[in-house]
C-alpha cells in the first residue's frame, strides 16, 4: 500500500521538473486522459483574446468525437482562426489513448496525437504528440 504515495510523488516531481510556461490560444482547452467506449461528442468552442498589438484574435471550432474503444477516443474538427491580418480555416484530427485503467492507479496516464492541416490561409501543418 505504501507504493502508491511514492509513485504519485515521483510522477508529480517529474512533472514539476518538466513544467514550462504555457501559452494558450483563444479556443484552446486542457486535455485529460478520459476515454469512454461508445461515447459520442459534439464539441463547439469559441474564444477571443487581446494582444499587446491591440488586435483581438478569435477562434471558433466545431468537432465530432467518438470513443472507438475502451482506450481510444478520436475526434475531427473544423476550425476558423481570425486575426487582424488573416482568416484561416483548418481541419484537425485528434486522438487520445488511455494507457492505464481509469481509477486503478492514483494518476490516469494517457497519450495525445493531433494533426492540423490548413484548408485556406497560409498556416503551416501542425503535429502534436505528448503525454496526458
Amino acid at each position: 500500500m505504501k507504493k502508491a504515495p511514492r509513485l504519485t510523488f515521483c510522477i508529480l516531481s517529474v512533472g514539476m521538473l518538466c513544467a514550462q510556461n504555457v501559452f494558450a490560444g483563444p479556443a484552446d482547452y486542457v486535455y485529460t486522459p478520459t476515454v469512454e467506449y461508445g461515447e459520442r461528442e459534439l464539441d463547439i468552442k469559441f474564444g477571443s483574446a487581446s494582444s499587446d498589438a491591440g488586435s483581438r484574435p478569435q477562434a471558433t471550432s466545431i468537432g465530432f468525437g467518438y470513443g472507438a474503444t475502451e482506450y481510444w477516443f478520436t475526434e475531427v474538427y473544423l476550425k476558423q482562426k481570425i486575426n487582424s491580418s488573416e482568416n484561416t480555416t483548418l481541419a484537425e484530427w485528434e486522438n487520445k489513448f488511455l494507457l492505464t485503467e481509469t481509477g486503478k492507479y492514483p494518476v490516469d496516464i494517457g497519450l495525445i496525437t493531433e494533426l492540423e492541416a490548413p484548408i485556406s490561409g497560409s498556416a503551416p501543418w501542425e503535429i502534436k504528440f505528448g503525454p496526458l
